[in-house]
């Protein structure tokens, strides 16, 4: 009748309530925003790239909101947003990381497809500027100035004829070409990293090398309105008024015009640029160059700027807000439902109130001057508003006392280490100076007793520090570089840290260090929970460490990447992997991945997730019901139930389940109850149910077929009251 087949199905009785994924993005999130682009239609409705892989949002009540189009895009880069004026349903956008290259949408942003035939090197797909001459006709650059931090080489123009769905190179092969536009009459402007500008009047076929701009020079960006084009680089704004005939240096040299916009050209033509000094205003009727002096733009790189001709919208690098100006920019305001947040560092989720969460995230730093911003920010509605808290500091760390949640800890990149009594309201400076402090830990026993990395950024020395009066004072117990530092719960005597050569361990709570496993190895991450010592190193290999042995545990996630962040909770462990440098590049995907402490199947989890680069080093929370999770681009996602409460029986004891294992087929039978009512969820809360074929024999007994049913875990709720947890293997 059935053929039963070895497999690995084992039965947990769940207490809970069967969980859903249902994750939700509670911010903050996106990133800062390059890119601008204005229905040409409907001033209200406005296009945003994130240039932080926060993807692409729209508002349609001029910048008031903002709802993510790009879901289904995981760390999307909005590089340059493109709108067909004929068909304004149809829009493209570019991504200059190479995650996808070019996407398009014709139904307004709703869904979008990835057409790149003909994109076929990682080069190709660098796609940094997109020029439409036609509803069929598209030219796009591709490639970043070596100005960025790593370089992305292009490979020079590709056009399509067919509404991108095909591309076929268009010349200036090997260069970088970072901007790219067009005249009303199809003449194409292509910038480069360090060859000028070139034009093209045969759709790239031939290109001339225009003689009013250096070959010297860097370019950022082209801005194109009737007969003006401006162009910003590294030596100045170039503008023309004779639709690029003849083009004019205005100023601006060694200023890094990241990006300029043409705001009106009559009476006078008036553009903007933001720089790395702040916001520019450029007015012909003067000829000469002001400053932006609203608070908003005060110690702020500007990163994107456009203009409709009255508003105007542009972003900074170090507070990730979107500022909008009304009025022709006589006054400025953040937009009150401004995506904030890029790379998300610490996390904390109140075990007493999971209203209350507060977010570290990274500023930018080695950028010209110090443009340092508060990078710590809390709600206290459950991520509905947030508030800007603490110093003016790059976040690393973030850690409670265990006693007390508004006493707290924040770690910096550049300024030290902190502590508040009152969640930032008011601080003090516990260690000054150039200081990176990237881990703090506190003893669950005794609160007073600290142990922190340090990087001092002048010495270039590495150490982990001590004490035991709270953080007044600290003394070095090591000179090793820390990564991550962890108590052990069932011996606080006994301490690791995660090195870079190894795993180090202390016996005598925390006064000295020697090295212990894993010697060799660049450990990112710790977790001990329940006798074991989980580890995590920067090729994504994760450790299970018992009696001094480390086994392989790893999952089927794709290497190399960093594993930074382990936690567990309800018998569930979880792993954030994120991207690593490669050569030259950047592998801005991570991944996110789930399993019993006891078994043997990951589950990676990605469902409605946005972004699942886990860049963080302890950005995994709950608050025992709910899941936490902080992430590059994404900012903070939350699951409602994903972790549950188990109780570890092999059998249930109103249903049984035959065989077990099985691949395919099992037999449902009970003694005491009919079964009425059968579902069938996955790891994520979906309901598979209809990929299951049932049968029945009997009023209390039923016949299912997994083979539909990929690998993984699933739940089967029977009778809406007993839930039983599977594997298939």
């Amino acid at each position: 009748m059935f053929k039963y087949l070895l497999s690995t199905i084992f039965l947990i009785n769940i207490t809970l309530s069967l969980f859903s994924q249902n994750w939700q993005q509670i911010g903050p999130y996106g990133g800062y925003f390059k890119e601008f682009t204005f229905h040409p239609n409907n001033s209200s409705i406005i296009y945003a790239g994130s240039d932080d892989g926060g993807g692409i949002w729209k508002s349609s009540n001029m910048g008031n909101t903002w709802i993510l189009l790009t879901t289904n895009y995981p760390n999307m880069t909005g590089w340059k947003i493109t709108i067909d004026e004929n068909s304004p349903n149809t829009i493209y956008t570019c991504d200059v990381y190479s995650r996808y290259g070019i996407l398009k949408s014709t139904d307004g942003g709703s869904t979008w497809s990835n057409p790149i035939n003909g994109l076929n090197s990682e080069r190709d797909k660098m796609v940094s500027g997109l020029s439409l001459l036609s509803t069929d006709t598209l030219i796009i650059s591709t490639g970043e100035s070596a100005t960025t931090t790593p370089p992305r080489p292009g490979n020079g123009v590709f056009k399509s004829f067919d509404g991108g769905n095909t591309w076929n190179p268009a010349g200036l092969q090997n260069m970088t070409t970072p901007c790219i536009g067009n005249n009303v009459f199809g003449t194409i402007f292509v910038g480069t990293e360090d060859h000028g500008i070139f034009y093209s009047n045969d759709y790239g076929t031939t290109w001339t090398i225009h003689p009013d701009v250096p070959s010297t020079a860097i370019c950022h960006e082209i801005d194109v309105k009737d007969s003006i084009i401006l162009i910003g680089t590294n030596l100045g704004v170039y503008l023309s008024s004779n639709y690029g005939i003849n083009f004019t240096n205005i100023g601006l040299s060694g200023e890094f015009n990241f990006d300029v916009t043409i705001h009106q050209i009559q009476p006078n033509i008036e553009v903007y640029s933001s720089t790395i000094n702040g916001l520019k205003y450029y007015s012909s009727a003067t000829g000469s160059w002001t400053v932006e002096n609203d608070p908003e733009f005060a110690g702020q790189l500007v990163i994107g700027i456009q203009s409709d001709g009255t508003n105007i919208y542009t972003s900074t690098f170090s507070n990730y807000l979107i500022i909008k100006s009304s009025d022709s920019g006589n006054t400025w305001s953040t937009t009150p439902d401004s995506p904030i947040c890029t790379e998300l560092n610490a996390l904390f989720v109140d075990p007493a109130n999971n209203n209350r969460i507060l977010t570290g995230m990274m500023g930018s730093y080695n950028v010209g001057a110090s443009f340092n911003k508060s990078a710590l920010r809390e709600t206290n509605n459950g991520g509905n508003t947030w508030l800007s808290k603490g110093p003016n500091a790059h976040a690393l760390a973030l850690t409670a006392n265990p006693q007390n949640s508004n006493s707290m800890y924040l770690g910096t990149y550049s300024s030290g280490l902190f502590k508040t009594y009152d969640s930032f309201n008011t601080y003090s400076n516990l260690i000054t100076g150039n200081k990176l402090i990237g881990d703090i830990a506190i003893s669950d026993v005794d609160t007073n007793i600290i142990l922190i990395s340090e990087v001092d950024l002048d010495l270039f020395t590495a150490s982990i520090k001590r004490s035991i009066d709270g953080g007044n004072t600290f003394t070095i117990s090591s000179n090793v570089v820390a990564h991550r530092i962890t108590f052990n719960s069932n011996n606080n005597d006994t301490i690791y840290a995660a090195t870079d050569n190894g795993i180090f361990i202390s016996i005598d709570n925390g006064i000295s260090w020697s090295p212990w496993l894993l010697n060799g190895e660049t450990i990112l991450s710790l977790l001990y929970t329940n006798g074991v010592l989980y580890a995590g190193n920067n090729l994504g290999t994760l450790y299970q460490i018992e009696n001094s042995i480390a086994t392989d545990i790893s999952g089927a996630w794709q290497t190399p990447l960093e594993l930074k962040s382990i936690y567990s909770v309800n018998n569930q462990l979880f792993v954030g992997l994120s991207g690593a440098e490669k050569d030259t590049t950047y592998n801005l995907f991570g991944s996110f991945w789930q399993k019993d402490i006891n078994g043997t199947i990951w589950t990676e989890i990605t469902d409605q997730m946005t972004s699942t680069n886990v860049y963080g080093n302890n950005v995994i929370k709950s608050d025992g019901n709910e899941l936490y999770v902080g992430t590059y681009g994404g900012g903070i996602f939350k699951s409602n139930g994903l972790s549950l409460n188990i109780q570890n029986n092999n059998e249930s004891k109103e249903f049984n389940i035959f065989p077990n294992p099985s691949s395919n087929y099992i037999k449902i039978t009970s003694d005491t109850q009919a079964i009425n009512n059968l579902k069938i969820f996955n790891s994520l809360g979906q309901d598979v149910t209809n990929l299951v074929d049932c049968s029945s024999d009997k009023r209390n007994s039923i016949y299912l077929d997994l083979f539909k049913l990929k690998t993984g875990i699933y739940i089967l709720k029977i009778n809406e009251t007993n839930a039983n947890k599977v594997y298939k293997q």
